[in-house]
């Protein structure tokens, strides 16, 4: 019984005594001597701001479009028998060149008819100043005037059948061809004038105090930029700003400035053509803002603020925002020369708070 109770009791007392064993190393290990923690200042990147004066350039997009565009029509009926080699879709004339013929037959009949008449009417006024009745010489002479009246009408109706351009032009669309039938009235082609074009070109109300247009004193006027890309090449054309449209569009709330190019298709003004129809990207060449800072839109907060460093800490500073374009934002007051301008983002920015500049 008793050997029983030491086997039992022996691992016990073996533990109890590591346990104590290990009490006592703890206790007289020598204390590892207290270190602190030392605060981390975060890094920013910063500029330094410059203010000065800082031209304006308006980005915006539009179609090139004639800025005459009319539908040549008819004034006689007939059938079209000649077509000019220029009559095509997308065909350059010139102002006069003869486009179409109509049948001319019976227009000049009517002339000739026309032409009697005046002979007759003519005629009966000299037998009827003979009499010297008053009113007998009255009626005669209405009736030469009228006759000469129908005369005139004649020759412009056989005029007429010879279709000419009546300014240089494309031809955006033709509704009659050789041997069709044409009603007076009916319309024949519709041209688009080549002597100028212009590019409507969409402005937010924000970006209207910005832009000039129309003659300046000087006698010069405001111009924008045109490019297009074909391809990997860019192509460009000056154009002069003559007009802000006075009304605002209902469904887009934008405004429209025009810009006019003119002769677009002259080679001797412009290193390539200027198509009707084209797409366009335009800078415009706005007004100078006298004194302003130029600044990432990332490095403005709330709309209204700038973080700086200040005695290396950040200090939060409300600004007048002039503009806003699409990657920076035009500074007025609030910023000083040699302010420092915090660009980073830090997870927290307090007025206050301990930075350095990066380097």
């Amino acid at each position: 019984m008793k050997n029983k109770w030491i086997r039992r009791g022996l691992p016990l007392l073996v533990l109890s005594a590591a346990v104590v064993v290990a009490v006592i190393m703890v206790k007289s290990r020598p204390e590892l001597p207290r270190r602190e923690s030392a605060a981390v200042i975060p890094l920013v990147d910063v500029m330094v701001a410059q203010p000065g004066p800082i031209p304006v350039t308006v980005s915006s997009r539009g179609t090139v479009a004639a800025r005459t565009d009319i539908e040549l029509v008819s004034e006689v009926s007939g059938r079209v028998v000649w077509v000019a080699p220029e009559f095509v879709l997308g065909g350059a004339v010139r102002q006069g060149d003869t486009l179409l013929r109509i049948d001319p037959l019976d227009y000049e009949v009517a002339l000739s008819v026309a032409r009697a008449a005046v002979a007759s009417a003519e005629l009966s006024l000299a037998e009827v100043q003979v009499v010297v009745k008053k009113a007998a010489i009255e009626e005669a002479k209405a009736q030469v005037q009228a006759s000469r009246d129908r005369l005139r009408q004649a020759e412009a109706d056989l005029a007429n059948t010879t279709i000419v351009a009546p300014f240089d032009a494309v031809i955006d669309s033709k509704r009659a061809d050789l041997g069709q039938y044409v009603q007076a009235g009916s319309a024949l082609m519709r041209l688009l004038s080549t002597s100028s074009a212009e590019v409507r070109l969409p402005l937010l109300a924000s970006d209207v105090p910005f832009v000039s247009y129309g003659q300046l004193p000087d006698g010069s006027w405001p111009e924008a930029t045109l490019t297009a890309r074909f391809g990997d090449i860019e192509r460009s054309w000056q154009a002069r700003l003559v007009r802000l449209e006075q009304r605002l569009d209902e469904q887009t709330r934008v405004f429209y400035l025009v810009a006019e190019i003119e002769a677009p298709y002259d080679a001797a003004r412009h290193p390539w053509p200027l198509s009707i129809g084209l797409f366009v990207d335009a800078l415009i060449q706005g007004v100078e803002i006298p004194v302003a800072t130029r600044i990432p839109r990332s490095a403005l907060h709330g709309g209204d603020a700038v973080y700086l460093v200040k005695e290396g800490m950040i200090r939060k500073r409300l600004v007048e925002v002039l503009r806003r374009d699409r990657d920076t934002v035009l500074v007025g007051a609030g910023l000083a020369a040699g302010d420092e301008v915090i660009l980073s983002r830090l997870d927290i920015m307090v007025d206050g708070m301990r930075v350095a500049v990066a380097s």
